[in-house]
């Protein structure tokens, strides 16, 4: 089945604008943090047995109520609809960037149906342990340079909104227009826009005079 959405924090719940806990080298393999991944990988495959099939192409453990630096990445996932290789990185940090910049579209299951175009660095290094608690040292660039940033972004308490200063570039994407938007590419000249008034009504922001 497809990802429950009830497994998700709402878009104005503390835990996403808060740094989450790094994890200790001795709490790595421990049964409170394996318990963890393994309750983000079930929600991310849709609590499927075999895990076949990934329902996202990324997930930070703030972003199910979890104040830890856990993230999960599909590291072949192209941005239009192929994925595969869903993998654990813990305490990751982008140890270096690229000035070169890409725009893309980004959604997320923590700013409800709020989509929008984001310049992303195009090439990251990144470090980081895996799931049992071997240390990593990787590179990577376009569409999954681009998911590492927004699940650290995630890890240190931002949303891809923060990186849109131009409000055009704000989307509203009904679930029954999502294929569209992303497979089709139609984010490009999006008819539907999101208010920056309406962004922060959803994250509970108060209006200041």
């Amino acid at each position: 089945m497809p990802i429950d959405k009830k497994h998700f924090v709402a878009p104005h719940d503390p835990v996403l604008v808060q740094k989450a806990h790094a994890i200790s080298l001795d709490d790595m393999n421990s049964e409170e943090i394996q318990k963890t991944i393994e309750s983000m990988l079930d929600i991310a495959y849709g609590h499927q047995k075999d895990r076949s099939q990934a329902f996202c192409v990324g997930l930070a453990a703030p972003q199910v109520g979890i104040s830890k630096q856990i993230i999960l990445i599909d590291v072949i996932a192209d941005g239009k609809g192929k994925v595969g290789d869903l993998r654990v990185f813990i305490n990751p940090e982008i140890t270096w960037q690229s000035d070169e910049t890409e725009e893309w579209y980004e959604g997320c299951w923590s700013t409800d149906h709020v989509c929008g175009i984001v310049a992303s660095p195009s090439k990251i290094k990144i470090k980081a342990y895996s799931q049992n608690g071997n240390p990593l040292e990787e590179e990577y660039s376009g569409y999954t340079a681009r998911i590492f940033r927004h699940e650290i972004d995630h890890l240190n308490g931002k949303e891809f909104v923060r990186h849109i200063t131009d409000d055009s570039k704000l989307h509203w994407v009904e679930d029954d227009d999502w294929e569209v938007y992303r497979n089709d590419q139609g984010w490009r000249d999006w008819p539907k826009k999101c208010s920056r008034a309406k962004w922060e009504k959803i994250k509970g922001i108060a209006a200041t005079a």
